[in-house]
């Protein structure tokens, strides 16, 4: 695998980014669009090929910075949410709307235009689609539901439901299936269960595990603690936690076990976890004492690198991305065919790390059981070893990256002495 920095002056002023999302269904949409959203109160689309990236579009209406973008399924709707306590959405327009007077318009490749938005007052750091429904996470401790609906040439958020089960921000919101689940800087995971009507009903909050605190507090120096689901829908894994001993970790849940809260701790960064995403894709697995009938693939985001991980061997790392930002990391996305990982920074750059087609194995074909807890095991964590590697600082200039030192990649199954390790541990 490589990973190289897409060197463009992406939002103004160097501005940070605090979010990027792929467009799915790239095919149907004829080119692969990238949103990004910043501190410089824009969002902005991308034609994304070869690497590289070709400006289109910036939407302006946020009066604060752009916390979150995220597409739908479909990919004809964005979401974006920032701290001016706003959600609005937009859809490609037909025709190019340029503003009289305004330079960075005459680049502009293709329009988008608002077609709906939801007011809820307060700063938005997350939110996500379940299906043609959208849950908010907002600072005011609350997560709202609301059904996206036509009318006529616009979209409506319709509210259904509103839950006050968390103390602190709300910085992580995912979606799986029919399970809902919010991260807060209350230090706590909670789980409902999310009916085809958009109401929830609250299945678990976890905490403590014993009794020791399982997650960062609220002095977590991130906005956010971007929690995923597996695209199988059988994993929930958790940044921003802390084991018994206060070191970094991430939780592993199986979703239809969550009565017996985390199943796997994968411990060892050096920096806090701050964010987790799925590759897309499944894989055939290599081992046949997997946990699944077929191989997972993920990656963990911490301040400064990313560790690449998957299903197979007891959740053994792959390997470890390091050197390729200047300040902390905010967001990864991977695209469909699971072979580029897209990362955004504070620096107000984003970067691209590539795997080779085969990198993860062949495509998994078969059906997709759901994972029992009779299946979750993991081996003693001296069985799987990783390598964490340094990082360098450095100051990027006004608009271009300085030559640094280039990406550290650490690919694992051997054991260096002496280096620190990444392992996972069941949890009993």
């Amino acid at each position: 695998m490589d990973a190289v920095t897409i060197a463009v002056h992406w939002h103004d002023e160097n501005k940070p980014i605090y979010s990027l999302d792929l467009q799915p269904n790239a095919a149907q949409h004829q080119i692969l669009r990238l949103a990004t959203g910043g501190g410089d109160n824009n969002v902005r689309i991308w034609k994304f090929a070869d690497n590289s990236v070709e400006y289109l579009s910036t939407l302006r209406k946020h009066t604060q910075a752009v916390n979150v973008v995220r597409f739908n399924s479909k990919g004809d709707v964005l979401a974006t949410a920032g701290d001016d306590g706003f959600v609005f959405l937009w859809t490609k327009s037909d025709t190019i709307v340029k503003e009289l007077g305004d330079e960075e318009d005459d680049d502009m490749k293709e329009s988008w235009q608002c077609v709906g938005n939801i007011t809820i007052g307060n700063e938005l750091v997350d939110l996500c689609w379940c299906g043609d429904y959208l849950a908010i996470g907002s600072m005011d401790n609350m997560l709202r539901v609301y059904h996206v609906v036509e009318n006529g040439k616009k979209l409506v958020g319709k509210p259904v439901h509103t839950s006050e089960n968390n103390d602190h921000f709300i910085q992580g919101v995912a979606f799986s299936n029919r399970y809902l689940f919010t991260q807060s800087a209350d230090r706590s995971i909670v789980s409902y269960k999310f009916d085809e009507n958009g109401s929830l009903s609250l299945l678990h909050k976890f905490q403590k595990l014993g009794g020791t605190q399982m997650y960062q507090s609220e002095n977590l120096q991130s906005f956010f603690r971007r929690l995923s689901c597996s695209p199988d829908g059988s994993l929930l894994i958790t940044p921003a936690g802390l084991d018994e001993n206060g070191l970094n970790c991430v939780y592993v849940y199986s979703i239809t076990n969550l009565q017996n809260g985390p199943v796997i701790r994968v411990g060892g960064f050096v920096k806090p976890a701050i964010i987790v995403s799925f590759n897309p894709r499944l894989y055939k697995r290599s081992d046949e004492t997997s946990i699944l009938p077929y191989k997972v693939v993920f990656a963990i985001g911490t301040l400064d690198s990313i560790v690449i991980y998957s299903t197979d061997n007891d959740f053994r790392p792959l390997g470890q991305i390091s050197n390729i930002h200047y300040q902390p990391i905010t967001d990864l996305t991977w695209d469909e065919d699971g072979t580029k990982l897209l990362v955004s920074s504070m620096d107000g750059f984003c970067s691209v790390v590539n795997f080779a087609s085969d990198t993860f194995g062949p495509s998994y074909g078969g059906p997709k059981p759901i994972l029992s807890s009779e299946k979750v095991h993991v081996q003693d964590s001296a069985t799987a070893t990783a390598t964490a590697t340094a990082t360098t600082t450095a100051t990027p200039s006004q608009h271009t990256p300085q030559k640094k030192q280039g990406p550290t990649i650490d690919t694992f199954f051997k054991d260096k002495k002496g280096k620190k390790r990444i392992t996972p541990t069941l949890i009993s």
